[in-house]
């Protein structure tokens, strides 16, 4: 039989300091899982939103855009990657001016589709274009806008650049009659677009811009300003003529478009905008003289 000492105690006095300390430990460990549980599904909630912001912002653009500077190493070339291309005011440029010219274009409430543009390049050309813009298209819904180096050397370089993209997408949303509209009437449209975004300098009166000389097809003029003044008079005679006109241009070419968009012969229209002696009003926004904020 085990011998045990009478003094020795039977039970054995906790260890309450490591007990205490370990109990401590417990408990900040699950402190600290519990506030790194938080933080993580505040931080996965935060860059579910930064997504889903992301997505919002591109599926709203509606089309891919490359910006791309083929002028390199030049002075044109450096200020375009400074002042356009690195802080993405050519991208945003381009966004601003597109939501301009489809409101000018489309009757949002119309089913008419709009044209599918997919991917707009816009490049600063290696060499100064005759244009400040010049739009061509290579593949099928992809555009590219030439930008002129020219564009870079005036006094006021944002109002040139923003007014060359304006041109570059008002061409790129305007149908084109597979190829065939004329275009005078083309150049003309583009022109009216832009000085309803106020980059052109417009007459006081609408009519200023004489057009006498050139019979029933006055909108054949060579002067796209002419034209624009034309087409704003049209547009005041009936309202939306501008958007049935592009829609017309959707297809084939051909000389009844026009006035079947005005809603009423053509014939006597010319002669009356250069008969007319007082201020035609039209669109109230083709008096702006204010470029759009881009």
């Amino acid at each position: 039989m085990e011998d045990y000492n009478l003094l020795q105690p039977l039970l054995l006095p906790p260890a309450t300091t490591s007990s205490s300390n370990t109990a401590a430990k417990d408990a900040a460990i699950n402190l600290i899982s519990s506030n790194s549980g938080i933080l993580f599904r505040v931080l996965l909630v935060f860059f579910i939103g930064i997504v889903t912001i992301w997505a919002n912002c591109e599926a709203s653009k509606g089309f891919s855009i490359t910006i791309i500077n083929d002028a390199g190493d030049t002075a044109a070339g450096r200020k375009f990657d400074l002042f356009y291309v690195s802080n993405d005011k050519a991208t945003r440029m381009v966004l601003n001016t597109s939501e301009f010219v489809e409101k000018v274009l489309y009757d949002p409430s119309n089913t008419h589709p709009k044209k599918d543009v997919n991917h707009v390049i816009v490049r600063l050309a290696s060499r100064n274009l005759t244009h400040m813009a010049v739009v061509s298209s290579r593949e099928r819904n992809e555009f590219a806008l030439d930008i002129s180096p020219s564009v870079m050397q005036g006094t006021n370089v944002d109002y040139a650049m923003a007014s060359a993209v304006q041109r570059g997408m008002a061409r790129i949303w305007l149908w084109d009659g597979e190829d065939s509209a004329p275009p005078a009437l083309l150049e003309g449209m583009v022109e009216y677009i832009t000085i309803l975004a106020g980059f052109s300098p417009a007459p006081t009166m609408p009519n200023s811009v004489d057009l006498s000389g050139s019979g029933n097809f006055c909108w054949m003029n060579k002067d796209p300003i002419a034209v624009a003044h034309f087409l704003n008079y049209c547009e005041a005679q009936n309202r939306g003529f501008i958007q049935r006109l592009n829609q017309a241009m959707e297809h084939q070419w051909h000389e009844g478009a026009l006035e079947a968009a005005l809603g009423f012969p053509v014939q006597d229209l010319c002669a009356s905008y250069n008969s007319t002696k007082i201020p035609v009003v039209g669109n109230v926004l083709f008096s702006r003289s204010k470029p759009l904020n881009i």
